[in-house]
């Protein structure tokens, strides 16, 4: 099991990339939504203060990208788990006949995990997880 440990951490295999963190940090995020709206409360005139349904109108804003941040968090774990589950079917399959959706054949003899999707190393070609519809222990 030691061994699948550096296939999960592998960033290309995670998903994460050195792109998507930049671009969260230029995204405003749930303290600067706060932050903005304290400052208006905070700066609002006395005389025509913010009326009530427009306090309520940012408060429902900022409940609806709570929800989103909780939704996005859970479905990148989800992800993960998703993908370790497929490289660990892959890793399992090494040694066994598989025959993919265009009916080829051959012995696994190694898995590889690419930008699109995990894939088996199969008579020097690569074949998809995904496309593989039969798998055999190998003719004696």
């Amino acid at each position: 099991m030691s061994m699948l440990a550096p296939i999960f951490s592998n960033p290309a295999y995670t998903g994460t990339t050195s792109s998507q963190n930049t671009q969260q940090k230029r995204e405003l995020d749930q303290q600067d939504f706060l932050n903005l709206l304290i400052t208006q409360l905070k700066n609002q005139d006395p005389l025509e203060p913010m009326k009530d349904t427009e306090f309520i109108a940012q408060m429902a804003n900022f409940s609806s990208l709570e929800q989103m941040t909780s939704v996005n968090k859970n479905m990148v774990k989800f992800l993960a788990a998703q993908q370790e589950q497929s490289g660990a079917v892959a890793v399992s399959m090494i040694g066994r006949q598989v025959t993919d959706v265009n009916g080829n054949k051959g012995v696994v003899t190694g898995v590889r995990m690419a930008d699109d999707g995990v894939k088996l190393v199969v008579n020097g070609s690569e074949i998809l997880l995904s496309n593989v519809r039969e798998v055999k222990n190998p003719a004696n």
